[in-house]
């Protein structure tokens, strides 16, 4: 399919205005707890006048009527009212269970600047509301841009909700006096901690908190990550970690079964009918609070993994953020390798030779990943908060077909060796949201 990113992020839009038709508010009900759907009012860059599918049949609670916009590149765009934090867009697709829709979604405070949240993402076949979620930003308004189906140009939703809070792993509205699985969907995770030891889904989905380690921040409530320089590591391991793992289907006790990881769809149908996911898409809001500071090798000084896909021995991807002490910001790259366990660096924002890049993050900034892998592509998206995002592309090598994959989040520390006087150099960092999907 023939696909023109027309509307790229950070650029301003002239429009036809004659072409946007502004519908009247919807107001949401049937809230679930710690979620909000938010009122919308539509407009469009144009519709189907045969049908008279207008903007507004897109949130007027039916799933019997649509809004229809034919071409590549038409768009929907839904208006808040005013800045509220979007964690998760719905839609549900006119004639769903027999096409998919591909589409972005972007967002934006004044509705001419725009700022990719999602890319090229597809539909599942069914007709429902399918839930994709975002990483957090503060946006008015929330714009789909569409790019037809796999039977036509036409783009096609019989209705669109717009929702915050902390649905779907953690939204606008995080709780400080709730435990991590309070404010986030931990069911599908474990977590390893800086003495090895591991706390099962089931535990950790209940409650779980250590006081060093992870808990909640008394102040935001995001899920903190900590992790010192020294202490005990896992197998084939050097380092220590404060890091979710998935698990896909935890009542299964094996975590290298297929039930508990996902697969490529480029691996073979028998594998793929056994995984417990095919391809997946991993998003986080964090802020990385501290990194370290001492240590007898200067280039693993200030460097911490805030995500990771694992295979069964190598690693498609470890996301770095890395700043020195002297450096003003942080760069942001990943590393990844091939099934002889041989590294590839990656820039994103900055690299492994290139640090303290302009662009990039501070201490303490909030900003957000996106790791995607479809088939042998992955993509990789990072974007700092009140700036653009910067996305990067990697091919993974066949092998990694019909392998097991899991995703990882939280800290791992790069850095083995402390040089401060009492040895209390760590690695820290705040989560404001994750999810992880597999569609």
């Amino acid at each position: 399919m023939k696909r023109r990113h027309a509307f790229s992020k950070g650029i301003t839009f002239c429009l036809i205005s004659a072409a946007m038709l502004l519908a009247p508010l919807f107001e949401g009900h049937g809230f679930a707890a710690g979620e909000s759907k938010y009122s919308a009012s539509a407009s469009a860059s144009s519709y189907d006048t045969r049908c008279a599918c207008d903007a507004s049949k897109a949130v007027d609670g039916s799933l019997s009527t649509r809004w229809s916009g034919e071409g590549d590149g038409t768009w929907l765009r839904l208006d808040l009212g005013s800045a509220k934090p979007v964690a998760l867009v719905k839609i549900a697709f006119y004639n769903g269970d027999s096409r998919t829709f591909t589409f972005d979604i972007q967002t934006s405070t004044d509705g001419s600047n725009w700022l990719q949240a999602r890319n090229a993402v597809t539909s599942a076949q069914n007709n429902q509301l399918q839930s994709f979620s975002i990483p957090v930003v503060e946006a008015r308004y929330v714009r789909i841009v569409g790019y037809g189906n796999t039977s036509n140009q036409w783009n096609s939703y019989t209705e669109v909700e717009i929702w915050g809070g902390t649905a779907d792993g953690g939204g606008g509205d995080l709780d400080p006096a709730e435990p991590p699985s309070g404010n986030f969907d931990l069911s599908k995770w474990k977590i390893t901690l800086p003495d090895a030891s591991e706390v099962q889904a089931g535990a950790l989905a209940s409650g779980y908190v250590h006081p060093d380690w992870f808990y909640t921040d008394p102040v935001t409530g995001g899920m903190v990550f900590t992790s010192p320089n020294i202490g005990e590591t896992t197998t084939n391991s050097t380092y220590t970690r404060s890091e979710l793992r998935e698990m896909l289907n935890p009542s299964t006790n094996s975590a290298s079964s297929w039930a508990n990881n996902w697969v490529t769809s480029t691996s073979s149908p028998s594998i793929k009918s056994q995984a417990g996911g095919v391809d997946g898409t991993m998003n986080a809001t964090l802020r990385v609070d501290h990194v370290s500071v001492s240590g007898n090798e200067a280039d693993k000084i200030g460097r911490v993994v805030v995500g990771q896909i694992h295979g069964p021995s190598t690693e498609p991807i470890r996301l770095y953020y890395h700043k020195r002490p002297s450096d003003s910001k942080g760069a942001v790259y990943f590393g990844t390798d091939d099934l002889n366990n041989n590294n590839t660096w990656v820039n994103i924002l900055g690299g492994p030779s290139q640090l303290n890049p302009a662009n990039g993050i501070a201490l303490g900034q909030k900003w957000s990943y996106e790791i995607k892998v479809t088939g042998l592509l992955m993509m990789v998206k990072v974007t700092p908060e009140g700036g653009s995002a910067t996305t990067v592309t990697h091919t993974l090598p066949s092998g990694y077909n019909d392998k097991y994959l899991y995703f990882k989040a939280g800290v791992y520390n790069q850095n083995k060796s402390d040089t401060t006087p009492d040895q209390s150099d760590h690695v820290k960092a705040t989560f404001f949201s994750l999810t992880h999907l597999h569609p």
